[in-house]
């Protein structure tokens, strides 16, 4: 089995980590934004099923009431739960999640790039080892 010997500059590897850090700030900022998109996406999702219900597309399979809040009787609503078959074919697409990014995930990883950064930045070497190299890959 052979080995790849890699040599990387300190100072590209902390351009890298100086452009993670920024994608992950952007992405911390845009998370709201991006969380109220998907949100008013599957309102337009439901709209459209519901349109398609109301056409006479979809059979239905099954009817359960909802007995979860006695408020909603008194303002002359009932809640259903029903099971509605409709082929697949005539179905929108379905918006997709768009994936969380935690707070401590968030705070702990700026904070380590960070100070890989600083270290990095502190350097008179020209390359860096193998070893910091992988304890700062898994942020590339």
């Amino acid at each position: 089995m052979s080995t790849v010997k890699v040599k990387v500059k300190v100072s590209v590897l902390i351009s890298h980590l100086e452009k993670a850090l920024t994608e992950r700030q952007a992405r911390y900022k845009n998370q709201e934004k991006e969380q109220a998109k998907y949100e008013k996406a599957v309102e337009q999702y439901n709209l459209a099923v519901l349109k398609l219900i109301k056409s006479g597309k979809g059979a239905i399979d099954e009817a359960e009431r909802f007995r979860g809040y006695q408020t909603e009787k008194r303002k002359g609503k009932v809640a259903f739960t029903a099971t509605i078959w409709l082929d697949a074919g005539s179905l929108p697409d379905e918006p997709e999640r768009p994936e969380c990014y935690p707070d401590y995930h968030y705070k702990t990883e700026c904070e380590e790039i960070t100070q890989a950064i600083r270290v990095l930045k502190l350097t008179d070497e020209q390359y860096v080892s193998a070893s910091t190299y992988a304890s700062v890959a898994k942020y590339l």
